[in-house]
């Protein structure tokens, strides 16, 4: 007997899409959702019975996404957000799409089903200034501290995804270089500069890092970079950090210094102040695009936010017609 549907979808994204292993359980969770749904529905006819996937229909795809955005609602008092909805439509799509390139349903019902549009929202980021004076404050005594550091320093420095920075291995930074080798979306391999200030915190981590536990490495040059104090590595993931912990000590460390900082933070915020920064001090685009591995160059463009003052001071010192300090229009325009 052959694999369950979902077992060989979730395969297919982790082997073939190279999906994350987040994409990969979000994307399972809303399957089997569906799955349950259906069969509460009558379409295998029993509860107990595989669905029928041939027999699904865009009005039952339409009521079932009905119902999920109606709990969501229920359940939190608020509208679903666009991301949220726009993620468990394209889970459908990308699942009944699947099953039509194997042959199992002869067209995808999930086509013709729109997908809220996303709101280009953009990410909170730390001034320079700011930025700088959280790095400096952050303690580095014990074990947790150190690599708490290390670990903050590395994410501005680099502007690494979250996700890039877990499954970082001990081969994949060189302190003699100031380097790191990053794999991004789509298994894509980058190598991108490290700070000497970040190089520094990962130096003093590294000489107290426990030894990895939990994983089966043919070198220690194979272990996860970070690891929990413990040294654990999940079994699943092959990590040794988890993404919500970042999250969470870059939560405690803001906290902390609330009465200087009094702004909180997403690991996402982190790599979007490296973006602004660099395009601030005037770094060329698409080496900044290079960096935090961006196909598209608009891409680069919505994150790497400039404020409107740095755009006013580079046009007044740039622009032949600008108006500048003890100078008028018409002086500009005369000459």
């Amino acid at each position: 007997m052959g694999k369950p549907v979902v077992e060989r979808f979730t395969g297919f994204l982790a082997a073939e899409r190279n999906a994350s292993a987040e994409t990969v359980r979000a994307y399972r969770r809303e399957v089997e959702r569906l799955q349950r749904f259906l069969r509460e529905d009558g379409n295998a006819g029993d509860p107990e019975e595989p669905v029928v996937w041939s027999k699904v229909t865009a009005s039952d795809l339409r009521r079932f996404f009905s119902l999920q955005f109606d709990a969501a609602r229920r359940d939190t008092g608020e509208k679903i957000r666009p991301a949220t909805a726009a993620r468990k439509v394209s889970a459908v799509r990308t699942f009944l799409g699947f099953l039509v390139a194997h042959g199992e349903i002869d067209a995808n019902p999930a086509v013709g089903i729109p997908a809220p549009r996303r709101a280009m929202r953009l990410p909170e980021f730390l001034p320079v200034d700011e930025m700088d004076d959280f790095l400096r404050g952050l303690p580095c005594g014990t074990l947790r501290e150190k690599r708490d550091a290390a670990i903050l320093e590395l994410l501005y420095s680099s502007g690494l995804r979250v996700g890039e920075l877990c499954s970082l291995r001990m081969r994949d930074l060189s302190i003699e270089s100031s380097t790191v080798r990053v794999t991004g979306k789509e298994r894509k391999v980058r190598v991108v500069p490290v700070g000497g200030k970040a190089v520094r915190a990962i130096g003093k981590y590294l000489a107290v890092r426990p030894p990895a536990r939990g994983g089966e490495f043919r070198s220690g040059l194979d272990e996860p970079l970070f690891l929990n104090l413990r040294g654990n590595v999940g079994k699943e993931t092959g990590r040794g950090i988890s993404p919500r912990s970042v999250a969470r000590i870059l939560r405690e460390r803001l906290d902390a210094r609330v009465g200087a900082i009094g702004r909180h933070l997403s690991p996402h915020g982190m790599r979007h102040s490296f973006a602004t920064h660099l395009l601030e001090s005037g770094a060329d685009l698409r080496a900044i695009q290079e960096m935090l591995g961006h196909a598209s160059l608009s891409t680069t463009q919505r994150y790497a936010r400039v404020n409107v003052s740095h755009l006013v001071r580079m046009y007044e010192e740039a622009h032949p017609l600008a108006v500048r300090p003890g100078n008028s229009r018409r002086e500009g325009r005369g000459k």
